[in-house]
């Protein structure tokens, strides 16, 4: 794009923009633990979070994010996302220009509704789909361990790919429930983004420029519900026709079809959400066997209904036990064939945007049972390693001897799994989590 306009704003957004990408990428590997924080700013995983496992924190943050597109428009989607900013860059190799686009409110205001509830029932699987974050958090964690993660990890990736490349960012501005929720905030604004019908000549230079395709220049109309703040359109412009934060006032009036049709989807929903948990315990039973999940998941059916796959969890796993979804369980669960549950790690609890791992303390993790041992004697070596890495002491031995297993003690963290020379010792699922 060449620069006619006022460049200052675009690139200011551009270079807060790569400086929060290149943080949000490495906070998923292990050096950039201390940057994870920023992660936690996301507003979808928060949104979760908030509803079905209320914190204090989430609260702030969905808060903080509404009170943000209220003032100042959609920032979030051009600044702090990172699946947005996964756009830009696809967007800008592709050289894509959008143009003004069909605006379909009924689609993305559906969309959202059918998000909420089923969030509202317990069940994420919708929003494990269309959660910007958790979609780029998967494709990070996938691109990390690509080489033992399926291929299908890239679907998002792919889908994102051709969308951009067919509308450029359409995806938010017609899809993602995080935009729509934002966006209403940003056209309730009382100060808006806008084009000055005096100064503005009609060249069309900003509209072929907007990534939403948000603008009109022919009407001379600015959508701030759509609008992303890419500031793409202040650069363009020669002749400075599109003013920042103007007091001009805009109504708010959705369709009658709009509110029909999202009326109809909402009471359909709403039957869902009466049956929300059975279906989250319907699709846990479906994952055969049974796998054992995170410290502070509870149970898998619990653990299913909260967590998006993320990743973010498998990537700051100390012990390297926590494994993305794979052929066998089509969620993150515990496999022992690489490591253990650390005894002095909870970076699972503490990192979880969802909730789908509850924060814990430290003495909480190292005393919730999330597996129990099982024992082959008749392949046991009786060499006795089982019971020295023991950190809770439930297996006592006396050479010679079968080590003596005390399943009151026992809080299956894969320590004795993972130290036994001839593979007598596997750690075995349990329904529901406890603290001994």
């Amino acid at each position: 794009m060449k620069f006619r306009g006022n460049k200052k704003p675009y690139l200011i957004r551009v270079t807060a923009a790569a400086l929060f990408f290149a943080a949000e990428i490495f906070a998923f590997f292990p050096a950039g633990r201390f940057l994870t924080g920023l992660l936690s700013f996301n507003f979808a995983p928060a949104a979760a979070r908030l509803i079905t496992d209320f914190s204090i924190t989430a609260l702030l943050i969905v808060a903080a994010n509404l009170l943000i597109a209220f003032f100042f428009g959609r920032f979030y989607c051009s600044v702090f996302c990172p699946f947005g900013l996964l756009q830009d860059i696809i967007g800008t190799i592709f050289r894509r220009k959008t143009g003004r686009t069909v605006n379909l409110p009924s689609l993305r205001y559906t969309i959202l509704v059918i998000t909420v509830v089923f969030m509202l029932a317990g069940v994420t699987s919708v929003l494990r789909f269309l959660d910007p974050y958790s979609n780029f958090g998967n494709i990070i964690s996938g691109l990390i361990n690509i080489k033992t993660v399926p291929v299908i990890t890239f679907i998002p990736l792919l889908i994102i790919f051709l969308l951009v490349v067919w509308k450029n960012r359409i995806f938010c501005t017609m899809v993602c429930p995080a935009g729509t929720v934002l966006g209403l905030c940003s056209k309730l604004s009382p100060k808006k983004l806008c084009i000055s019908k005096d100064i503005c000549k009609g060249c069309g230079v900003c509209e072929r420029e907007c990534p939403t395709g948000a603008i009109n220049s022919k009407e001379k109309y600015l959508d701030n519900e759509r609008c992303i703040r890419c500031m793409r359109c202040i650069a363009a412009c020669p002749g400075g026709g599109i003013r920042v934060f103007d007091t001009e006032k805009e109504k708010f009036v959705p369709s009658r079809r709009s509110f029909i049709i999202s009326g109809i989807v909402a009471a359909a929903a709403a039957a869902v959400l009466v049956k929300g948990k059975e279906l989250a315990i319907a699709i846990a039973e479906g994952l055969k066997p049974r796998p054992i999940c995170p410290p502070g998941a509870g149970s898998i059916e619990n653990f299913v209904s909260k967590c998006t796959n993320c990743g973010l969890c498998v990537e700051h796993c100390k012990g390297n036990v926590l494994k993305k979804p794979d052929s066998e369980y089509e969620t993150v669960h515990v496999d022992f064939s690489d490591g253990k549950c650390e005894f002095d790690c909870k970076n699972c609890s503490d990192l979880c945007p969802t909730g789908a791992i509850r924060k814990m303390t430290l003495k909480d993790k190292q005393n919730c049972r999330i597996g129990l041992a099982k024992f082959n004697r008749e392949i046991c070596s009786k060499c006795g390693l089982c019971a020295s890495k023991c950190p809770k002491g439930a297996i006592s031995f006396t050479p010679g001897q079968l080590p003596v297993y005390n399943a009151s003690e026992c809080i299956g963290c894969g320590a004795c799994q993972n130290i036994c020379p001839v593979s007598a010792i596997e750690i075995v699922a349990i329904n529901t989590q406890s603290q001994i």
